[in-house]
């Protein structure tokens, strides 16, 4: 059905379009277009995570099209990077229409960016989202009377449960004819600017003192003049334009909505709790915890049951009428080195599993607000902690997401810090260690690891702030209601980044396990007498203080300045290698892989009991050859001091590009030496301390 009040009912439609989804932050917009396009992008509760426009496709009848997710904006007069991105798409590629996704419970707030819109000129719908959370609020909204008022379709949904969703396409989208009453002085100075040329937000920009990029010179000198002529009679038209908004947006919002008796919510009785300044802490600790408990408990039997079937293929494939070097390459090198990385994806995804809870609940936003302190401590705006914990699933998007930093020597800092923040690839490396020499204590022994490497992070970021000597910083962060998200989105965004990083890593470790494998090869003959073996015994002496006297162990690291994912892998490579595989029968392996079924089904029931039980930590699986071979090689002491270097030396190639990206190739550079210095520091310390 069409806009009654609609200026531009029908709209020339080409083959292909392009619709803008804009928004405030946590409106929904993302999952709105997910729930579109079926796609599974990033959904974000906080700046910054939405940094660059995302876009999926979607076949729309005889159409294409390109559904944009633009980041979160309060308004069109940009004071963070997110505005000013979405100022520049709107502006210079303004797209067909444009979809303006609201929080239905704070309608006031969210109708300016509205307003704004609606003076750009392109033809909007207005979808109320969070529905649901207005009504639990006690908030009625009316979407009759919003679309009457402002001229455009409104529609109303609970877009991460489907609600409403179908419609979004199928209403088209109008201009609006709704008109703020601005002061008298103000639209006679308006009319002066513009003159019959320029839109009507462009010409109340430029009055306001905005700086428009892309405005006409003309436009711009009218604009100037009227200013000044204004300021002169003691008007300020940026006051008077934000002021004549506001009220027209609170009007607007009184006029749409009903408002029950006010009640505490749910949301503000636990926020009492996790945001206490005493109790917070314990809570996020506890969770960090919890989520380290959860993944390691369920992930152990799945682990332990990829770890088998990558003997039963390299036993099958040792068992191939091959050519020996053959077999040895498809046993030892793509199977033992490719497969020992596989086997921890059940850990990868169990932990972005848990992390997207965090996340969509509105936890994760909550932990951040609740080391605002922590991070002013350090000299930094309180949405820096956002980034650092975007590094705890990988380095790379984290390193980017600093753009939202307003200050280019936050950027810096914060950018420099986050290679220290333990990404999902050093995971693999601590479960195998932790797994064999602190088996009980592993989940503490992990989340230490994790503490001390955003302790590392923090203090770097503290001695550049007194090197660089950086400026006090602000910021304001918005709190999300609590959410339960869907259980579908959670799986979905799990499965979508544990595919992500088997995808991104698995052209990586394959060639570097081809390079390492051949490296163990050549020349023919004994494992020790390789060209890896050799390169890696020269380094390990620089190693001896730490308590690594295995040249495999040395070795495994070189790869690792590629890619972390590799360490894992390369180690596989290198220990079992060493002894060589069996062959085995079709039948025999068949069993086998049976019987893994059945102990990975049984301990996965057990790990469930184990979650509600401390300190016992439920399935202790068998020693995967991996870890029995490096239990004959390693002191406990040693291993720590292994972890810790893993932890904080240089990062991946991929982290190290988006630091020259983002801060320069000179501090790339300097950050790569600092790494290596602090990691073997750290590590020697582990050594000798402990």
């Amino acid at each position: 059905m069409a806009c009654p009040r609609c200026q531009t009912p029908t709209l020339a439609r080409p083959q292909e379009g392009r619709v803008a989804f804009v928004g405030n932050p946590n409106t929904g917009k993302t999952s709105l277009l997910n729930a579109l396009a079926k796609t599974a992008l990033e959904v974000g509760n906080w700046a910054g995570t939405t940094l660059e426009r995302v876009s999926a496709n979607l076949r729309h009848g005889e159409r294409t099209l390109e559904l944009v997710d633009l980041p979160g904006a309060y308004s069109l007069f940009p004071t963070s990077p997110e505005e000013a991105l979405t100022q520049h798409e709107l502006l210079h590629h303004p797209p067909e229409w444009v979809v303006n996704v609201v929080d239905a419970g704070n309608l006031e707030r969210n109708l300016f960016l509205t307003l704004e819109l609606a003076e750009l000129g392109l033809p909007m719908l207005l979808v109320l989202n969070l529905m649901d959370e207005a009504e639990a609020k006690g908030v009625e909204v009316d979407p009759q009377a919003l679309e009457e008022a402002l001229g455009v379709p409104v529609l109303a949904t609970v877009a991460v449960r489907g609600r409403g969703v179908e419609e979004v396409l199928h209403r088209p989208p109008c201009r609006s004819s709704y008109r703020v009453a601005y002061p008298a002085p103000i639209e006679e100075a308006l009319e002066r600017v513009l003159q019959g040329e320029g839109n009507r937000w462009l010409g109340l920009a430029l009055l306001a003192g905005e700086e428009v990029e892309g405005a006409p010179e003309e436009l711009r000198r009218r604009a100037k003049a009227e200013r000044e002529r204004l300021l002169g009679e003691g008007l300020d038209p940026f006051l008077l334009i934000l002021e004549a908004r506001h009220q027209a947006a609170r009007v607007l919002a009184e006029r749409a909505t009903r408002r029950k008796a006010l009640k505490t919510s749910l949301s503000e009785r636990v926020d009492r709790l996790v945001l206490h300044p005493l109790l917070g802490p314990v809570f996020f600790l506890l969770s960090l915890l919890l989520v380290f408990r959860f993944t390691f408990v369920l992930s152990a039997p799945w682990v332990d049951l990829i770890g088998r079937a990558q003997e039963v293929l390299g036993g099958w494939a040792m068992a191939l009428p091959l050519p020996f070097l053959l077999r040895s390459f498809l046993a030892e090198g793509v199977v033992a080195g490719v497969g020992t990385v596989l086997a921890f994806t059940p850990v990868l995804f169990l932990l972005y599993l848990a992390l997207a809870f965090l996340e969509t609940s509105g936890f994760l936003a909550r932990s951040a607000f609740l080391t605002d302190r922590l991070m002013q401590a350090a000299n930094l705006p309180g949405k820096a902690f956002i980034p650092m914990v975007l590094g705890f699933g990988c380095n790379v998007p984290a390193v980017y997401a600093t753009r939202a930093l307003s200050h280019p020597l936050d950027r810096l800092r914060v950018a420099l810090a986050i290679p220290f923040m333990s990404c999902g690839a050093r995971l693999p490396v601590y479960v195998l260690l932790a797994g064999v020499f602190f088996p009980r204590e592993a989940p503490w022994v992990v989340l230490g690891l994790y503490l001390l490497g955003v302790g590392v992070g923090l203090l770097t970021a503290i001695g550049l702030g007194l090197l660089l000597k950086a400026p006090a910083s602000e910021g304001a962060m918005e709190l999300p209601p609590y959410r339960l998200p869907p259980l579908d989105l959670l799986l979905r965004l799990a499965l979508l980044r544990t595919r992500s990083f088997v995808q991104g890593a698995g052209g990586i470790i394959l060639g570097v396990v081809l390079a390492v494998w051949a490296l163990l090869h050549l020349p023919p003959g004994g494992l020790s007498e390789s060209l890896y073996a050799r390169l890696s015994q020269a380094l390990t002496p620089l190693f001896h203080p730490l308590g690594l006297t295995d040249w495999r162990l040395v070795g495994a690291l070189i790869p690792g300045f590629v890619a972390k994912e590799v360490v894992v892998g390369t180690l596989g490579l290198s220990y079992l290698g060493q002894g060589g595989l069996e062959p085995l029968g079709l039948w025999e392996g068949v069993l086998q892989l049976y019987a893994g079924l059945k102990a990975a089904l049984l301990g996965t029931a057990q790990g469930v009991l184990a979650l509600l039980a401390l300190p016992s930590f439920g399935f202790a699986p068998e020693p995967s050859p991996l870890q029995a071979a490096l239990a004959q090689s390693l002191t406990p002491k040693a291993a720590l001091a292994y972890m810790v270097f893993v932890l904080l030396y240089t990062p991946c190639a991929a982290t190290l590009a988006a630091l020259k990206e983002v801060v320069g190739g000179r501090w790339a550079g300097l950050s790569v030496a600092y790494q290596l210095l602090l990691a073997y520091g750290l590590a020697f310390l582990a050594v000798r301390v402990w």
